[in-house]
């Protein structure tokens, strides 16, 4: 058995969870589909932040924090189904 995912492996299955976080939030549930985007952006940038040659702190800190503050959105959402 396998122990782990390879970083290809997980920015797709990450890739995969955001399209049914965006079909979530279009049927209604708009604070789950928001979650569910943020959660697994999240996990696809430091996935690709990981692979790049060049790392700069930029190009992981900005994203990790629209995502987190799009996380904090959600939860802070009133009326949401």
């Amino acid at each position: 058995m396998r122990e782990s995912f390879t970083l290809d492996q997980l920015r797709r299955f990450s890739l995969i969870v955001v399209a049914i976080g965006i079909v979530i939030g279009i049927s209604g549930a708009v604070r789950t589909g928001s979650i569910i985007i943020s959660l697994s952006a999240s996990i696809f940038i430091l996935a690709r932040f990981s692979q790049s040659q060049v790392k700069r702190g930029i190009e992981l800190v900005l994203p990790l924090t629209i995502c987190a503050l799009l996380f904090v959105m959600a939860l802070s959402l009133p009326d949401a189904r």
